[in-house]
């Protein structure tokens, strides 16, 4: 009797899927009034704009830094910007500790 095995399909998780929908919608529209661009001071401004917008006395900080410079985004879930390799990245900052979440650019 011969044996099929059918390997898994590859999953590969969206970004947006592990962050609150908060953090989603806040994204959403920063990336709408970034209109495409990927330099990081108009990531930055389209993510305060955003933030502004969504949240009554809304802020962003600098919530660490890496290689590249600072990064921007919230203090009470860790999801923020900095620039990347191949313009801004959408990462999580927790314990001092950056894990990349995928291109804010396209999530």
């Amino acid at each position: 009797m011969q044996s099929l095995v059918v390997p898994a399909p590859r999953v590969v998780p969206s970004p947006l899927l592990d962050v609150t929908l908060r953090d989603r919608r806040i994204l959403r529209l920063a990336l709408r009034k970034l209109n495409g661009e990927d330099d990081f001071a108009e990531a930055v401004r389209a993510l305060h704009e955003a933030v502004t917008e969504l949240i009554p006395s809304g802020r962003v900080y600098v919530i660490g830094h890496d290689a590249r410079g600072p990064i921007v985004g919230s203090l009470i879930t860790g999801v923020g910007i900095c620039a990347g390799d191949r313009g801004v990245d959408l990462v999580r900052v927790c314990d001092e500790r950056r894990t990349t979440l995928g291109s804010f650019v396209s999530p």
